[in-house]
């Protein structure tokens, strides 16, 4: 089994240092940086309209959303 102890001795990759990139990028610039957030997509939005049709029709929505483990 090489594949498993290869597997086994492996390091995970370094998570992604983000701020520091940031930083980097505002002291070579002098210019405004503009951080955008990304995109919504449609798992979002169907997200928001489950959550505000829930409000719109259950009576008691916060205990409804408790009682569903969504709150």
């Amino acid at each position: 089994m090489p594949t498993l102890g290869l597997i086994r001795r492996g390091t995970p990759a370094p998570p992604p240092d983000l701020w520091t990139r940031f930083e980097a990028q505002m002291r070579e610039r002098d210019e405004v940086v503009r951080v955008t957030l990304p995109a919504v997509g449609w798992g979002e939005l169907a997200a928001v309209a489950a959550l505000v049709a829930i409000v719109a029709v259950v009576p008691d929505p916060v205990g409804f959303l408790a009682a569903s483990g969504m709150f």
